[in-house]
């Protein structure tokens, strides 16, 4: 026997006759007819009795209606099911995140993601660009968001574009009388700048504010460093407007815009040849409407181009 056969028998049974089934399912009747009696043979027993109004089953096919019913109501939740699966995201996405993205994309990738797909789930690694490549290559990481770096692109990562994000130059409030808005490379040399090596790298190779040349004043590797020197007033430095948005809104930094703009692009990378699992193309989707809203703001704080 097989489901169609079940289904027939069902629908003939509560019609009560097989011209009314038949119109029902678009069947004709001799052939809904020969599947009823197939169905008969193999069960070995008279599952249907025929009268002048129609069909009742028989104590054999009584049984056999309840069960049918059961089966066929598991079949259908089992398409539901299976669809309702393709649709729920489960599984663990493995992100990593350059350092300066961290502030804005962290707790909003973690808190939408949880409530949008909480079968699913994001471990969040904090690395700098040039170790999440490496990672991503070797399959430690599915997913990785950085800044696109200068040079030839990775052939074993592919890439696609989530935002852009403006280069400001950033002081603590009332440790400079007033920084020059929009600063130019002439403006630059006058002040007590801290750098990351690799915001520096950036900056020559997108612009003449730096050049290679130049010194930049004091250099350490962590961002968060830099942060905290220019907080205390020690330092000025050229940061993105995604890493000091909250510390511009609570008042304790102020920024001008560089002359010529400089705006960094953000990537997200997963390897080469591999598709992006549906919870990492989920991840991507979250992190490019939070970089798209965080632009807006930054276009009505004044600080560079939207």
């Amino acid at each position: 026997m097989d489901l169609r056969q079940l289904q027939y028998f069902t629908v003939i049974v509560r019609e009560g006759s097989l011209s009314r089934a038949a119109h029902k399912l678009h069947v004709g009747q001799p052939a809904l007819s020969k599947q009823i009696q197939a169905l008969e043979r193999e069960l070995g027993v008279e599952l249907l009795v025929r009268m002048p109004g129609g069909v009742r089953p028989t104590v054999p096919g009584a049984r056999l209606m309840e069960m049918s019913q059961t089966l066929l109501t598991y079949v259908e939740d089992i398409r539901s099911a299976v669809r309702a699966a393709a649709s729920t995201l489960t599984g663990t996405v493995r992100l990593g995140l350059s350092p300066s993205l961290v502030p804005a994309l962290a707790g909003y990738l973690e808190g939408r993601f949880a409530e949008r797909h909480p079968q699913a789930r994001i471990e969040i690694v904090e690395a700098l660009p040039m170790f999440l490549e490496e990672w991503i290559e070797e399959g430690r990481l599915e997913l990785g968001v950085f800044t696109h770096q200068a040079g030839p692109p990775n052939p074993l990562l592919s890439t696609v574009v989530v935002g852009t994000d403006a280069m400001l130059l950033v002081a603590r409030r009332g440790t400079v009388p007033a920084l020059p808005d929009p600063a130019t490379a002439d403006a630059l040399h006058a002040l007590r700048l801290v750098m990351t090596p690799g915001f520096r790298d950036f900056l020559r190779a997108s612009t003449d504010l730096v050049s290679d040349t130049d010194d930049t004043g004091s250099r350490t590797d962590s961002i968060h460093r830099v942060r905290d020197l220019v907080a205390r007033g020690e330092y000025c430095s050229i940061l993105p407007f995604t890493f000091v948005r909250e510390d511009l809104e609570a008042g304790v930094l102020v920024a001008a815009r560089l002359q010529p703009a400089v705006e960094r692009e953000l990537l997200a990378a997963t390897r080469a040849g591999r598709r992006p699992s549906p919870a990492a193309n989920a991840v991507i989707a979250l992190a490019r409407v939070r970089l798209t809203e965080l632009a807006a703001l930054r276009a009505v704080a004044g600080c560079g181009p939207a």
